[in-house]
């Protein structure tokens, strides 16, 4: 599934989702990745991480139904 990593990217578990990250050489292919998942994103809120350039190189993925770890400030 798309929370094990693979070839293209990597998955870090954070405390309100998930963080994917493009591994070194396959930056094409995560970037395609990113975009599919954007696209799909069902449940779940997508926010892409950019580097300098405006390339997508991470993308945060939580979960909706979850709660947040913090209450915001009124």
């Amino acid at each position: 599934t798309l929370l094990e990593g693979g070839p293209a990217y990597g998955v870090i578990d954070a405390r309100d989702g998930f963080l994917l990250y493009g591994r070194e050489g396959h930056e094409a292919a995560f970037r395609a990745l990113a975009a599919e998942v954007e696209a799909s994103a069902d449940g779940f809120e997508v926010i892409p991480l950019k580097d300098e350039a405006d390339r997508c190189d991470r993308l945060f993925i939580a979960p909706l139904t979850e709660e947040k770890s913090f209450d915001p400030r009124d």
